[in-house]
């Protein structure tokens, strides 16, 4: 039993980030790829599985979390936990409506517990040297709500996050740019973060094009403009990236990279809707569809990368 309590305490945290970078890449391969729906539904299952173990861990051991939640990289992405859960309640509607909405509420109330506790202790730490790209999390990450709303009922709340995360990601990128330019050069354990540069203007993107009626154009362009950018910047960066010492922090490799995609379908599906517009919209579907490879792949060798790391040391012990 105690052996089981150990494991659990050692489950780190950023898995968060790999349940929802897996169950990310399975809506959007359900919605273009419906086909591939045993895929789906099994990168689903592992999702809800890192998730449930992650939640035995904080239950058990509940000074853990608050520990994870005051450590200026750790405590970034503890909000991805939040963000994984709504995005498994989208998933869950098909089977229940009423637990879907259930556990889409208490996810975006967690989130924004998570995003108090951030902002509180960074406040505390009063120290911007500690800025990193995993800063963007807590407050843009809550679009992911806006993404997986599951009632019109939540609209106008929906429409809100959105233009909260627009607004934290506004105000906190010219922040991170000059860090990033001109400060000291990030820890090896904290460049994997780096990844999460390609996600917050790709899912404020998606989440606008989501819930609103009538896009402005002239924003979606802007969002398209930069997200691309990121995602370049990143996919340069990648090689060099992946070639780092693994560590948890490898789960920031995943839901930025499915993102990117999302959004570009997404941008998509809008710009088909007008016929001046209908030729981009099939060049961004094809773009579209080489970063879905690309994320699949991505996700496939974290993912190996996590189950030798805490599965395959583990079955060489044993034997």
């Amino acid at each position: 039993m105690n052996t089981v309590r150990q494991a659990l305490l050692n489950a780190p945290t950023p898995l968060a980030g790999l349940s929802l970078g897996m169950a990310s890449l399975s809506g959007v391969l359900h919605h273009v790829m419906p086909d591939l729906w045993w895929l789906c539904w099994g990168l689903l299952s592992c999702a809800v599985i890192l998730l449930l173990l992650l939640t035995t861990k904080f239950i058990l051991h509940p000074k853990s979390l608050w520990r994870d939640l005051s450590h200026p990289v750790v405590g970034s992405v503890v909000p991805t936990f939040a963000m994984a859960a709504m995005v498994i309640s989208l998933a869950l509607t098909a089977w229940s409506n009423t637990f879907a909405l259930a556990l889409w509420s208490v996810a975006v109330v967690t989130h924004f517990m998570f995003l108090a506790a951030f902002v509180w202790h960074r406040v505390r730490a009063r120290s911007l040297k500690e800025l990193i790209p995993s800063w963007f999390v807590p407050p843009v990450g809550l679009s992911v709500a806006a993404l997986t709303v599951p009632d019109t009922e939540y609209l106008a709340l929906a429409k809100g996050i959105v233009w909260f995360g627009l607004s934290s990601y506004a105000a906190l990128l010219p922040f991170m740019l000059y860090r990033l330019i001109t400060g000291e050069g990030l820890p090896d354990q904290a460049k994997p973060t780096l990844a999460i540069l390609a996600a917050p203007a790709s899912l404020t993107l998606t989440a606008y094009l989501t819930v609103m009626e009538q896009p402005s154009f002239l924003l979606v362009m802007i969002l398209l403009g930069v997200a691309l950018l990121m995602t370049c910047v990143i996919y340069a960066s990648l090689w060099h990236l992946l070639a780092l010492p693994f560590s948890p922090g490898y789960a920031a490799f995943t839901f930025p990279l499915v993102i990117s995609p999302t959004a570009l379908f997404k941008a998509s599906e809008v710009f088909s809707q007008h016929v001046w517009l209908s030729e981009y919209a099939n060049q961004l579907y094809w773009l579209a569809t080489v970063e879905l490879v690309i994320a699949g792949l991505v996700v496939a060798y974290v993912v190996t990368r996590f189950s030798w790391c805490y599965l395959g040391k583990s079955l060489v012990y044993k034997m």
